[in-house]
């Protein structure tokens, strides 16, 4: 994945190798084409602004530079051949979408920004013991890692949008969310009242007034920018509102991203307050390893879509909400926690290693897996996951459990034509979630949806930094398919049978 860094010029440009190496090189041309000459190879300027929007700013033209690099040169390239398998398989690995904040990579799962998961760990400024959530929405939309003074200044900047805001977690406009929420049955599960909650959120309206009346399109990313920053500054409120389903009183909203959160949920149950500080890293290591995701998984694809429309930001994540309900496809955490208290319930107190293995294999089949899936390597969250467990729960018995019910499925369910599998994050995550007293996990889909927000409004604004057009691909029925294919393959036919005289 290349990345762009800063200071190129006209002629000059400055990508990222796949090796973190910044290579910059300008181009001249010859009597045989164009002739590429490397000039240097650093690590690039990351910028040394406090403020995030003058960073982005800085960036936005050495992208265009990019943009118009690519497409004046490789434009007419070939990158992906759909076939009309493609069509009906759901274009499954066909390279279609452009995405800047994150992508798969064949080696490492998901990275961001051309940085792997354990680099974003280790790179990433701290709030506590854990990377801090403004610090990862910092580099997904510029770029940059930044420092602890740019990540201080972003946290500072949504405490100062918050204050603005208070009405809308205990004033009258909070009133109004709530009673919405309480008038609602009991089976709507949080996910849906979050998505009801962000449909009465419009708190800021910027992105849409501008274009109404009449804004230039190259300004249109300032005021997404505006929009999306209100809302990631009050959506922890709106979390903590769909929660409770009472107004929040008394909320101290000057701190990070993720104390707000915990300050929002003050009293769900007894042992959250004493296990804050406990929470807090564990909650900023989750947010920053779910922060983003692939662009081609169908919710994250949807999202991109409604993020380039003329839809209020609100208006997205209120719609994009309902796609994330089951994510990940493997086993949402609700599905494994219910699977793992089956399985504990059949058991009971002792048991032996066969009996678990005839229960997990009654329960399991490569047909119905939950929380496992087929790959290459095991995904990282699951593994940075498991790290955080070790050290902080040695000897939790679930989590031991979880490994077993894993090591069996992988020996037992293992074909030779096939690919290994792997265990998804949920398997991990929803014990994490438990052993700190948040064991509703309808409600705890919330948060990892809240987290998914980072990457999902830094892509918003990349789309309207580069006017990105909404996706329009032409659709025909199968049997215009058929017909299409019939007359190329008489083409075909009609051009072999050719003679050409000699």
């Amino acid at each position: 994945m290349f990345q762009p860094s800063r200071g190129c010029q006209r002629g000059l440009f400055t990508l990222w190798d796949k090796g973190k190496n910044c290579i910059t090189f300008s181009e001249r041309k010859t009597n045989f084409g164009r002739e590429r000459m490397t000039v240097s190879k650093t690590r690039g300027e990351p910028s040394t602004s406090t403020n995030l929007k003058e960073a982005l700013c800085e960036k936005i033209p050495v992208h265009h530079d990019l943009l118009r690099y690519i497409r004046r040169n490789f434009g007419p390239n070939i990158v992906s051949q759909i076939t009309i398998d493609s069509l009906y398989d759901g274009l499954n690995d066909v390279k279609s979408i452009v995405k800047e904040t994150s992508e798969i990579d064949p080696k490492h799962g998901l990275m961001f920004r051309g940085l792997t998961l354990p680099e974003v760990i280790t790179l990433l400024p701290r709030q506590g013991n854990s990377p801090s959530a403004e610090a990862v929405f910092w580099l997904l939309l510029t770029g940059d890692i930044p420092t602890q003074q740019q990540t201080a200044s972003l946290i500072a900047d949504w405490t100062s949008r918050r204050q603005k805001c208070v009405e809308w977690w205990s004033g009258p406009r909070g009133e109004t969310i709530v009673s919405v929420l309480r008038s609602m049955p009991e089976a709507i599960t949080p996910m849906h009242r979050l998505s009801i909650a962000l449909t009465i959120f419009n708190i800021s309206k910027q992105a849409k007034e501008a274009k109404r009346y009449g804004a230039m399109p190259y300004t249109y990313w300032e005021y997404a920018y505006e929009d999306g920053m209100e809302l990631l500054a009050t959506l922890p409120a709106i979390v903590g509102l769909v929660a409770k389903k009472k107004m929040l009183t008394n909320v101290n909203y000057d701190c990070d991203w993720v104390q707000f959160l915990l300050e929002c949920l003050t009293n769900i149950n007894e042992s959250f307050d004493s296990q804050k500080p406990s929470i807090a890293d564990f909650l900023r290591l989750y947010i920053t390893l779910n922060a983003d995701d692939d662009g081609g998984a169908p919710a994250a694809h949807v999202t991109h879509i409604l993020g380039a429309t003329d839809l209020h930001i609100n208006e997205v994540l209120s719609s994009s909400v309902l796609a994330y309900i089951d994510e990940p496809k493997s086993g949402t955490m609700s599905q494994w926690k219910e699977l793992q208290t089956k399985v504990q319930n059949a058991l009971g107190q002792a048991w032996t290693e066969q009996a678990l293995r005839t229960h997990v294999l009654n329960l399991c089949s490569r047909d119905k897996l939950i929380g496992h899936k087929e790959a290459d390597f095991s995904d990282p969250r699951y593994t940075a996951l498991l790290d955080y467990s070790r050290q902080h729960f040695p000897n939790n018995s679930e989590i031991k459990l979880s490994r077993d019910i894993t090591r069996i499925l992988q020996s037992e369910l293992q074909t030779p034509k096939k690919q290994p599998l792997y265990p998804e994050q949920s398997i991990i995550a929803s014990i994490i979630f438990q052993r700190y007293g948040l064991t509703d996990m309808s409600f705890n889909q919330t948060i990892l949806y809240m987290a998914r927000t980072l990457g999902i409004i830094a892509s918003i604004i990349w789309t309207k930094v580069v006017n990105a057009p909404v996706e329009h691909p032409i659709s025909m029925c199968t049997y215009s398919y058929i017909e299409s294919a019939r007359d190329e393959s008489a083409k075909k036919h009609k051009k072999s049978r050719t003679h050409w005289p000699l």
